[in-house]
């Protein structure tokens, strides 16, 4: 994945809970993973507001968050366009929306008939499964809102970084023009050369 300004993703227009999707699928970056350890995992969680400070997070937590992380790029990877030609491997995994869809009966979700208005919410509390029922919870969201088309990933198959399209039309493909759109016109113009 290129290097960029975070603001590349998401910024103050778009919705927290959008946000906070697009944050979680950009934790894993081509510099490393930034919930790969109990306490990255932790820190991220918490300056999320999605757990308290003091919750304990085993081993094998950041591995299933991971997994959930991947699972939430393939579906953002379904409201785009089909990737470009790139001699570079794709950055989705191939079996991380069954893999998702699977750990989604783990996640149990609740209706909240006491807020207003009624919200999905986690049906355990103080753990990671929490927080990542609360994810869950926040696609619901962007769903009813009319915002989860928005919510994208990068055309360029060794990027697949996270963004929320602000276009009138939705039609933002590129996590960034003057990263990967440009690398991809790069290429085009290269094959259009090569079969002169």
């Amino acid at each position: 994945m290129p290097a960029r300004a975070e603001t590349t993703a998401a910024d103050d227009r778009t919705p927290a809970a959008m946000r906070r999707l697009v944050e979680f699928v950009n934790t894993r970056r081509a510099d490393g993973d930034a919930i790969g350890t109990p306490h990255q995992l932790a820190t991220w969680l918490h300056d999320h507001e999605l757990l308290p400070r003091n919750t304990a997070v085993t081993a094998h937590e950041p591995d299933r968050a991971a997994r959930v992380r991947e699972g939430l790029r393939a579906m953002l990877a379904q409201n785009n366009a089909d990737p470009v030609s790139s001699p570079r491997p794709d950055g989705l995994d191939p079996t991380a929306h069954a893999e998702l869809s699977a750990m989604t009966a783990e996640l149990p979700l609740t209706l909240d008939v006491t807020s207003t208005p009624p919200t999905l919410v986690p049906a355990t509390h103080g753990s990671v499964d929490t927080a990542l029922a609360t994810l869950l919870a926040d696609i619901a969201t962007a769903v009813a809102a009319g915002t989860w088309s928005r919510l994208k990933t990068c055309r360029e198959p060794s990027c697949r970084w996270a963004f929320y399209d602000h276009s009138r039309n939705r039609g933002r493909t590129w996590c960034s023009m003057n990263v990967c759109g440009n690398r991809v016109k790069v290429r085009a113009s290269h094959r259009r050369n090569s079969a002169r």
